[in-house]
């Protein structure tokens, strides 16, 4: 694996993109060390086919498996130095503008909605870090809010919504949506 043959924005969109549609695997039996993204086969094939080139440049060889079931396309990566990466608890604020850039656009690509006229919202359970996000866009004075959305009957954990400015579209971003 070659980590350094992609930018700084883009390393940000991977842990973005995970933090949104990915899943760690680590099989003690077998010593498996595996990265999965899940994403939707039929709206999502711009993402599905960045992520497999950003995949591609750093030297790992993703598996693309389509779900019978759903319209889900799992994108598997075999690594143990991929997994060591990939699983560490980042903090936006020790990392630079353009980490932070992508790791927004990568949220967005993952658990975004974006409207050209309402604006972008990113939907998590994880309040903190939607928090941590919003902390970033206040920096560069993108205007964002978090609210508590509404519990269905299939929601068994509480979840928020951040709403982002149109503005961030303006910035030198890597969301595809």
């Amino acid at each position: 694996m070659d980590w350094n043959n992609i930018s700084e924005k883009e390393k940000g969109y991977l842990f973005g993109l995970f933090e949104g549609d990915g899943y760690k695997i680590y099989d003690k039996n077998s010593r498996h060390y595996q990265v999965e993204f899940y994403l939707n086969s039929e709206r999502d094939t711009d993402i599905i086919r960045f992520l497999v080139k950003l995949l591609n440049r750093i030297k790992l060889k993703p598996n693309l498996y389509q779900d019978k079931r759903y319209k889900c396309k799992r994108i598997r990566v075999y690594s143990k130095e991929f997994l060591g990466i990939i699983d560490k608890n980042i903090s936006l604020k020790s990392k630079g503008k353009d980490f932070c850039l992508g790791f927004i656009s990568g949220l967005i690509d993952s658990e975004g909605h974006v409207d050209k006229k309402r604006g972008i919202s990113v939907n998590n359970t994880n309040k903190q870090l939607l928090k941590k996000s919003k902390i970033f866009l206040d920096s560069m004075e993108i205007y964002s809010s978090i609210s508590k959305r509404s519990k269905s009957f299939k929601d068994k954990k509480d979840s928020y919504r951040m709403y982002i400015s149109v503005s961030f579209k303006n910035t030198p971003n890597l969301s595809i949506k």
